[in-house]
């Protein structure tokens, strides 16, 4: 049970003194300054967050998905489109999955992993390049989910079901997947940065 927060009053005034607002899970450092990296790894991580919630609400429905708004909001990510992910994802009789906006989703990470790299530069070394080749891997896959589309991802969510194979997102999304090694990868990548700054 959530305990209610204790409320105290200012001295020789009745006014109630509110807690704090609860930071969101992005703002650990609030007011420090953040390396391009980092900032890069906060969208990239939503965004894998927003993919694997989607596979996950297709392998097992909730009537009440957990919804990512907050981060979203944190982000300045004005696309609100985006919380419908959890919601709208299905699987089909054959096992193939539909994850809505898969193709922007999956566009942005890209990006992110471009950036990341990018950014890193030389201090990235071998991180740097299994992040291009994991770009490589995930661009394959926009383009089993609409061909043509790896060259011309949209800048906006288009709205349309997309089924992929369950074996693919299984590879991408799953238990250890392509996603969570991005991360990984991402973030001893954010480590060197900090080691190395400007580098």
């Amino acid at each position: 049970m959530i305990k209610p927060a204790s409320i105290g009053t200012l001295e020789g005034s009745s006014h109630a003194v509110l807690p704090p607002l609860p930071r969101s899970r992005f703002d650990a450092h609030p007011g420090a300054a953040h390396s391009p990296v980092e900032l890069r790894l906060r969208h990239l991580r939503y965004f894998t967050d927003l993919l694997e919630a989607g596979y996950r609400q297709a392998l097992r429905p909730d009537p009440l998905p957990k919804t990512l708004r907050a981060d979203r909001i944190a982000l300045g990510i004005d696309v609100p489109e985006l919380d419908a992910v959890p919601l709208w994802s299905t699987t089909r009789a054959d096992g193939a999955m539909a994850i809505p906006f898969v193709e922007f989703i999956m566009a942005q990470i890209c990006g992110a992993l471009k950036g990341i790299a990018d950014d890193a530069g030389p201090a990235g070394g071998a991180i740097g390049e299994e992040l291009m080749l994991a770009r490589g891997t995930l661009r394959r896959v926009l383009e089993i989910a609409s061909p043509g589309i790896a060259a011309i991802a949209p800048g906006l969510p288009r709205l349309g079901d997309i089924f992929l194979p369950r074996g693919v997102i299984d590879e991408i999304c799953g238990s250890g997947g392509l996603l969570s090694e991005i991360v990984r990868q991402c973030e001893a990548l954010l480590a060197v940065e900090s080691v190395h700054p400007g580098h």
